[in-house]
């Protein structure tokens, strides 16, 4: 028994020792926002197989370690794991507090929740908040133009429309948190979903490019998924405030944002409100462009959970925006005003075999109206266009475990579209009728125009090894309809100038679409993939019933064909991936689509159809033009985080074509038309060029100070549409600065300057003002400076 107290002893003494003469490391880990602690969250230390769990305040500590390098591990659910590289020196005590970013994939999303697939076998990028919060975002829109291959039309100083890969409009299937879908009131696009929505809401955005994500909806070019801020569960009652504070010198524009979060384990919730104003800016050669716009607004989110696992959260948000200018189109918009609802149930494990259920049902409302009290032309005639837009819909999903290697998500969706809008014109410029009456026009822009769509959905996930597996599928109905489309005039008395009957106006199609996508790790760095994708979607409300306006890129007005047949696209894209630590990240994807019944203009000859206004050179009707061909490429590179100097390269490139299309000839001195010719292969319309951007920063004190400098270089566009009447655009190089000071976790300050050397230019995609060959430019230099505080 003494022997054996005395083994205890000397070894208990030999072990304090060894500690007291060995190297050391601890720190804590905590929440990069709050600056709470993490307790088990799990830490580990190689060579040796160290591993621990943090204590309730957050605090990790390893002693009696040899002088050496070693690389450190931190994991904690619903975070995203952090990585760092150490060197120790004999006997050395080294510090370390580290903070966790939340992983919004796991928080928060459907689609980027891949827990079976790591490396997509499609182009696939998310941006989270802190991206967004180094920028001066006014517009969602503009900001997606970050991404590769992503673009956007520019009509006035916001709501920009956004384009992937020279998909556009109603090809793309943009929507809020895993369903969530607007319909904008404006049939000129004033209102894109993205406009309807504050980035300071943003918790991150997913693009996910081409048909394959097929469980939120018809998906014909891509997904653009915006989750905003949204309640959690803390331990016990607390309150967390973020504030937002924004300047841009070249619009004099400011913007604040507030977020508040709070509660308990079982009540919590989320508020957020908005304010941004916004000047006139000026371009690379000091000309005003009328870009002017106000918009504010609020959102709030009540969330309870009554069990573990399971979430319910209620939302309701309005937002407005006034006096948005638009020097491309034929009106401003005056007034937007649109509120949103929606009811949300998580359900996590509910048991062996139904791993997730997901349930949203929602609401969207927009009460549009635009004028062109600002233009010129008014004394002619003034102008009012109201629109009423409600969408509606529900989305249902099941998560099924189908073995160790497999996941299958099920479900179903719905929406339904109202719109109903009308035009009353005041003709100022008219000779008056007897009693001094000034004549007047009421037109309608839609007529309580309908679409239902219907859909059942699946996609199965299988990983193996070296082998990854998605295939998705699936179908939808749609019926559409509306009161009859007519224009009266105003002969005694009036007569129909269009004149389609309500029950010519009902469509129905079945729609099915599919993809599958296959990668293969080549080894532990390397993986190539390979997806193909058909998705088809059925006609907007805008290409089906709209009534006589310019909508389109071209100088025509437009008409709807409530007969056009479904659009779809099949694609193939090819990915290559390669990540090495000390070498950096590439991807490589290459695309090419084959789009069948591609929807377009045909000119209406005048004897059928005269425009109503003056400025326009005719009037076309969207017709299903059939074949279109897109193809291109996309490249980024990014050197390791671990290293202070980090740089990102990306490149992207997409051409277009269209099989056959007619081709209008004009008289130049009555800038008629007086006939057409067919052409083979003719480009598509509002494609972008060649571009190419580079990112260089360097961090200092710990990552605390980091400067940036941007270089962009976009080549001239010469491939453009002899059909539209497109005019080429001329190459760009745009360099930039930013810097990012971290004074504590309470307060961020970036600071920088965009369009560095005040270049006078254009984008590809920014429309012409209305009636000439004037193109918008892009805003001059501009200073920025954002003040981030979290209480």
């Amino acid at each position: 028994m003494k022997t054996t107290l005395l083994l205890i002893f000397i070894s208990l003494f030999t072990t304090t020792i060894w500690a007291q003469d060995g190297a050391e490391i601890k720190g804590a880990i905590i929440d990069s926002k709050t600056g709470a602690p993490l307790e088990n969250a799990g830490v580990m230390l190689q060579p040796g197989n160290h591993g621990l769990a943090t204590l309730k305040d957050g605090s990790f500590a390893f002693s009696g370690l040899k002088a050496g390098k070693y690389h450190l591990l931190v994991k904690y659910l619903g975070y995203t794991s952090i990585e760092k590289d150490i060197e120790l020196k004999a006997g050395e005590h080294l510090k370390i507090n580290l903070k966790m970013k939340e992983d919004v994939r796991e928080l928060m999303a459907v689609e980027i929740r891949d827990d079976k697939i790591e490396t997509p076998a499609y182009s696939k990028v998310t941006l989270k908040a802190d991206d967004i919060e180094q920028h001066p975002v006014r517009d969602i829109g503009d900001y997606l133009r970050e991404i590769p291959n992503v673009g956007a039309v520019r009509k006035g100083g916001s709501n920009l429309d956004p384009v992937i890969r020279g998909f556009k409009y109603n090809q793309l299937n943009i929507q809020l948190d895993n369903g969530l879908r607007m319909e904008g009131g404006c049939p000129n696009r004033m209102d894109p979903t993205t406009s309807h929505v504050e980035a300071g809401d943003i918790e991150a955005i997913e693009v996910i490019k081409g048909p394959f994500a097929l469980r939120y909806g018809p998906s014909m070019g891509g997904v653009v998924n915006m989750l905003t801020i949204n309640p959690r569960p803390f331990d016990k009652f607390q309150i967390h405030v973020k504030a937002n504070i924004g300047y841009e010198s070249n619009w004099n524009g400011q913007r604040q944002h507030i977020t508040v979060l709070g509660g308990g384990q079982k009540v919590f919730f989320s508020f957020t409100g908005n304010n941004a104003d916004y000047g006139n800016y000026s371009d690379g050669d000091g000309n005003m462009v009328n870009s002017s716009f106000r918009k504010f607004g609020y959102t709030g989110k009540l969330g309870f959970s009554p069990a573990k696992g399971h979430t319910i959260i209620a939302m309701y948000s309005e937002f407005y925006a006034r006096d948005v200018m638009f020097p491309a189109l034929p009106m401003d918009e005056r007034d937007d005003n649109t509120k949103l609802y929606s009811i949300d149930y998580k359900g996590r494990n509910i048991s062996k075999t139904i791993e997730t259920l997901d349930f949203k049902a929602y609401l969207s409302q927009v009460d549009h109206t635009m004028d062109n009290y600002s233009r010129g032309f008014s004394d002619t005639a003034a102008v009012v266009s109201n629109i009423i837009a409600q969408r509606m819909g529900y989305r249902a999903e099941a998560g099924l475990n189908t073995g160790s290697h497999g996941h299958l998500f099920i479900g179903t969706d719905m929406y339904r579209i109202n719109k109903d809008g009308n035009r009353d014109k005041v003709m100022i410029g008219q000779p008056r009728p007897m009693m001094g009456k000034v004549p007047m026009k009421h037109e309608d822009l839609w007529n309580n125009a309908q679409i239902d769509n219907y859909g059942l959905f699946a996609e199965y996930r299988w990983n193996k090894k070296l082998w990854e597996v998605v295939a998705s599928a699936r179908l939808d109905y749609n019926m559409a309809s509306s009161d009859s489309i007519s224009l009266m005039n105003m002969a005694k008395p009036p007569s129909d100038l269009i004149g389609i009957k309500a029950e010519d106006t009902e469509s129905s199609f079945i729609n099915f679409s599919a993809s599958a996508g296959v990668t293969r790790k080549l080894n532990e760095n390397m993986s190539v993939g390979f997806s193909f994708g058909r998705g088809v979607r059925s006609a907007s409300m805008l290409e089906r019933f709209i009534i006589l306006l310019p909508t389109g890129t071209d100088n025509y007005e437009y008409m709807g064909n409530p007969d056009l047949k479904p659009e779809a696209n099949n694609e193939f894209d090819l990915v290559f991936n390669y990540r090495n630590k000390n070498i950096g990240a590439f991807e490589v994807t290459g695309f090419y689509s084959i789009v069948q019944d591609y929807i377009g203009g045909v000119f209406v000859p005048l004897s059928e159809q005269k425009p109503l206004m003056s400025k326009v050179l005719g009037v076309k009707r969207y017709e299903n033009l059939g074949g279109a061909k897109m193809y291109g490429f996309e490249f980024s590179y990014g050197t390791p985080i671990r290293y202070r100097l980090r740089a990102r390269l990306t490149a992207a490139y997409t051409a277009g074509t269209i099989d056959e299309v007619e081709v209008l000839d004009f008289d130049l001195n009555s800038g008629k038309v007086n006939g057409s010719h067919i052409v083979q292969n003719d480009n598509l319309g509002e494609i972008p060029p060649l571009e190419a951007n580079l990112n260089l920063s360097y961090n200092f004190l710990d990552e605390r100070l980091v400067p940036q400098f941007t270089v962009r270089y976009v080549t001239a566009q010469k491939d453009v549409s002899m059909a539209m009447q497109e005019i080429p655009s001329e190459a760009f190089t745009l360099l930039g600065f930013r810097l990012l000071y971290k004074h504590s976790a309470n307060l961020s300050v970036i600071g920088g300057v965009n369009n560095l050397l005040d270049q006078y230019y254009f984008e590809h995609l920014n429309r012409r003002v209305l009636g000439t060959n004037s193109f918008i430019y892009e805003p001059g230099r501009s200073f920025y400076i954002n003040i981030i505080f979290n209480i």
